[in-house]
């Protein structure tokens, strides 16, 4: 049966492959015409010659000293794997090696199967399948879109603004532009809106921010904010961060914590840095537990990632991961050794445009094999143009 199937194919075959059959099982050499007219007769009919010849051809034509080296770029335009697109070019594989049976048919059930052609480069002689790219991790808290306000914060019961690891949770923060109104949204949880129309009143400060306080009364409903701020020249809010509170005075329910905020990096921001191959360097307290400073770094390219490390008396841990969009997402693997990494993440999200106020507003659930569980929300400021002395104290 194989006999007769391949004695079938040679006689459909084209004149051109008869006669390099002949040629090559005769061991005569073509000349340098007749190999470039093969090649570019392959170019469009992979099975115009077998795979023996066509490698023939190629290596004549390359090693030809007496082909000028101008003549070898019509070689190139008709050989589909001697560009550089040759990886892509779905005639790059060359004739097959052996003949595939028809579907729902095997001559010899001893042979492997051919493998896919969408899958496999059949000019070597072990196919190897293309991995798809695995998909970066979804953001904990939600994605950030570019160009649009995003933040994050701390939620504990009562007015103390912290609390155990195990009693806090994280929430979606944002706030008016003039600080007069703030949400947070808890995971799972309904929104906390804080009364509207705060009065707000902003004192100057040594350290690159402003002072910002806003308090609010509506009835029985109080909210307050108390933040270090950074303001454009109108005055409105660039990026914000410590603390909020938000209760009730009859009924003494209260929530508070802390929270970082701003305006996530436009889409254009982000193609510029990554068009230029940037590395920007963030650092900064955290709000929760003040001694923990951050450093972050963040790589930009075609494909941006980060790394960062939080240094506190007690402990300290590392991490790196992803950049999608303005998110920025740990990846397990990145975390240094003394952090239970499938207990752990952070998300983060670049704030600011470049030559502006730029920061990274993130969040930190981390498990220290030692230490326990750590929840905490920062604000970084990039290292160049961000404050030159270090934040300390309440706001």
């Amino acid at each position: 049966m194989k006999t007769f199937r391949l004695l079938t194919i040679l006689l459909c075959a084209s004149p051109l492959m008869a006669g390099a059959a002949e040629t090559a099982s005769a061991g005569t050499v073509q000349s340098d015409a007749d190999c470039a007219a093969l090649l570019e007769r392959w170019a469009t009919d992979p099975k115009a010659a077998p795979k023996a010849v066509i490698n023939a051809c190629k290596d004549q034509l390359a090693q030809s000293a007496a082909l000028p080296v101008a003549a070898t770029a019509p070689i190139a335009a008709t050989d589909p794997c001697a560009g550089p697109g040759a990886a892509d070019s779905v005639l790059c594989w060359g004739p097959w090696a052996s003949v595939a049976p028809a579907a729902g048919f095997r001559d010899d059930p001893a042979q492997p199967p051919i493998p896919d052609r969408e899958i496999c480069d059949a000019r070597t002689e072990q196919c190897q399948p293309l991995l798809a790219a695995s998909p970066p991790p979804e953001p904990p808290l939600g994605s950030c879109a570019p160009g649009t306000p995003c933040g994050f914060a701390t939620v504990v019961a009562g007015t103390s603004s912290s609390d155990d690891a195990e009693d806090t949770t994280f929430a979606r923060f944002d706030m008016a532009s003039d600080g007069s109104q703030f949400t947070v949204s808890p995971e799972g949880g309904a929104a906390i809106d804080s009364v509207s129309g705060m009065t707000t009143s902003v004192t100057p400060r040594d350290d690159g921010y402003e002072t910002m306080r806003a308090n609010g009364r509506a009835g029985d409903e109080q909210s307050r904010l108390a933040a270090r701020v950074v303001r454009d020249g109108e005055d409105q809010v660039e990026l914000a961060a410590d603390v909020w509170s938000h209760g009730n005075r009859s009924t003494q329910a209260a929530q508070s914590g802390y929270f970082a905020w701003g305006t996530a990096t436009s889409q254009a921001g982000l193609d510029a840095l990554n068009a230029g191959n940037v590395s920007v360097n963030f650092s900064g307290p955290m709000s929760v537990d003040k001694n923990t400073t951050a450093a972050m770094t963040v790589d930009f390219g075609t494909n941006p990632t980060w790394t960062g490390n939080w240094t506190n008396p007690a402990y300290s841990f590392g991490a790196g991961g992803v950049v999608t969009g303005a998110d920025l997402i740990s990846l397990p693997e990145q975390f240094t050794e003394n952090v239970v990494a499938d207990q752990s993440f952070v998300q983060g999200v670049l704030l600011g445009e470049p030559g502006g106020a730029r920061g990274i507003a993130h969040i930190i659930d981390v498990t220290l094999s030692e230490q326990g569980r750590i929840k905490d929300v920062g604000l970084l400021r990039d290292v160049v143009a961000g404050p030159t002395a270090q934040v300390t104290g309440s706001p």
